[in-house]
């Protein structure tokens, strides 16, 4: 596979981190008065690399478990996949706890809804 190709993840998750995602792209949308989707929001973590705060942190573990019914899809690039594994370390560092590819896209989410 070349560079270029890209990586598709299926993520199963509840209601409540469905509208973290849902709010962010809505935060994105009105920003940049141009509709986003979920890649925009990571691309836009990637990005500005978020630094969680403590609160964040706290907040975010409260929605621990995050998995449930609603399937969404979210296809990244390889070099952006890469980038978001950095986030995904980093969390689970910070976290003190294992964080796949679910948790880490609704931590994004949660970073940019906060704004």
């Amino acid at each position: 596979m070349s560079d270029d190709s890209e990586v598709v993840h299926e993520l199963l998750m509840g209601e409540q981190p469905f509208a973290i995602i849902a709010d962010a792209i809505r935060i994105l949308t009105v920003e940049r008065l141009k509709f986003q989707r979920l890649k925009d929001v990571i691309i836009e973590a990637i990005n500005s690399r978020p630094k969680p705060t403590k609160e964040q942190l706290k907040l975010f573990a409260g929605q621990l478990p995050l998995d449930g019914r609603v399937r969404i899809y979210l296809r990244l690039s390889r070099p952006l996949n890469a980038r978001l594994d950095e986030i995904k370390t980093d969390l689970s560092e910070r976290l003190g706890d294992q964080c796949g590819v679910r948790e880490t896209v609704v931590f994004c989410a949660l970073v940019i809804s906060q704004r």
